[in-house]
């Protein structure tokens, strides 16, 4: 088994641990460059979710209190 395999059959073990049932997202680690560009990628994946979770919970917040401040119909 080539390194990348073996590292793609290490990953696919991990994520069915953690995430039994879902089929393990396909990555490329077949070498160290490799690894550092899928790194970067899920961290600008991560900052965009992260940053849409941030303004979908202000939306929340915003909405709850105004309805709260709302009087009754």
């Amino acid at each position: 088994m080539a390194a990348g395999e073996a590292a793609r059959a290490d990953f696919a073990r991990h994520w069915q641990a953690e995430f039994p049932g879902e089929p393990a997202p396909r990555m490329e680690l077949g070498s160290v460059r490799a690894m550092e560009r899928e790194l970067e990628r899920c961290r600008r994946h991560l900052r965009r979710l992260q940053r849409a979770l941030a303004e979908e919970r202000f939306k929340v917040g915003y909405l709850e209190a105004a309805l709260a401040r709302a009087p009754p119909p």
